[in-house]
């Protein structure tokens, strides 16, 4: 009981720490951010209000069972956390406020009926709410991954693949939570504990500079000063940037792209995974590594990776180096290592 009791004042300090940085020292931010910091917020409550457990004869099934019902509200942090990742702005007071009903539900029916029954309803209401969470989510994640290797050649900070660990984390911790509502044990309300720190605080790393984007369903005309046609003319994207050599653009859209040929993106879009058969965060990147990256390593091979990176378009080592792998099969410091080597080395 006493690790218990540290335990939910480890999480308690932990949560009130960065809903208080977020919502009150951070001066800037975004509506992402505060979300995140409002749901920071709730979780320091829920753990504070757990330390009721401790106190003498308090852990009883009566305590335990009105913490659940409380505590289901939970699922809801998830709901909007998800939502506002994957479809940013689409979670307003009114749908938050529907999503609360049958939450609500379950708290006056256990209040009026304080029996098994109505625990083991919200229970299983509970875990097929949970798992639709983690569909639907998982679905519209990979979705927005979809779009944005579509349309950004830069996607450091609107990258969503780190969902992916954070569903695993859910569906164990849904199992966790079940755990504990069927087996009250002092040590498995630890486990727990010790479990969402590490949840969140993962979902803090990756999601701190995360900047989420709308998906758009419809396509924008750009002033075509080419005829709109079903495709491009073979050669014109690909002439356009060598010429303009637009793939330095750190931040260079595929709209950026269907500006300068004077077209609709959806042409764009449809020229890359039809002719070229890639994506176009992929096309681009491939550029970046052969047609600069490369060169300037061979030509100056005193220079700092960071360097070669920048001057190649890239915003981040971290894509840097996932494109270099994935066009030369090394690191940019193994391909360095093997110039320095072998000095005569090309790329095949």
């Amino acid at each position: 009981m006493n690790i218990s009791a540290f335990l939910m004042g480890a999480a308690t300090a932990f949560f009130t720490i960065f809903a208080l940085h977020i919502l009150v020292w951070r001066k800037r931010r975004t509506r992402f951010q505060t979300i995140v910091g409002c749901i920071m917020a709730v979780w320091a409550v829920w753990c504070l209000k757990d330390i009721v457990l401790t106190f003498p004869q308090m852990y009883t099934p009566k305590v335990l069972n009105w913490i659940m019902v409380i505590d289901g509200w939970s699922a809801l942090t998830y709901t909007v956390f998800i939502a506002e990742v994957v479809m940013p702005g689409w979670m307003n007071l009114r749908r938050l406020l529907l999503f609360c009903l049958p939450f609500a539900a379950f708290n006056v029916a256990y209040a009026i009926w304080p029996t098994e029954a109505v625990i083991y309803a919200f229970t299983a209401f509970l875990w097929f709410y949970a798992w639709a969470v983690v569909i639907v989510g998982y679905v519209k994640m990979r979705r927005y991954l979809t779009y944005i290797h579509k349309n950004f050649s830069n996607i450091d900070e609107i990258d969503v693949s780190w969902l992916r660990p954070v569903f695993l984390f859910a569906i164990v911790g849904q199992l966790t939570w079940l755990a504990i509502s069927y087996y009250a044990e002092v040590w498995v309300d630890a486990v727990y504990y010790v479990f969402i720190i590490l949840m969140w605080c993962m979902v803090l790393h990756y999601s701190w500079k995360f900047r989420p984007i709308t998906v758009e369903t419809t396509e924008r005309d750009t002033g075509n000063k080419l005829p709109f046609t079903n495709t491009l003319p073979e050669g014109v994207l690909e002439r356009m940037m060598e010429e303009q050599q637009l793939y330095l653009r750190p931040d260079l859209t595929l709209m950026d792209l269907a500006q300068a040929i004077g077209t609709n993106r959806t042409y764009v879009s449809n020229y890359l995974s039809q002719v070229l058969h890639a994506t176009f965060y992929d096309y681009v990147n491939q550029l970046r590594i052969e047609r600069m990256s490369i060169p300037l390593m061979k030509e100056h091979p005193e220079y700092k990776l960071e360097y070669v990176a920048t001057k190649s378009g890239f915003a981040s080592m971290s894509t840097f180096r996932r494109s270099f792998i994935k066009i030369t099969g090394l690191t940019p410091g193994q391909y360095n290592n093997n110039l320095t080597a072998s000095p005569n080395l090309i790329l095949e």
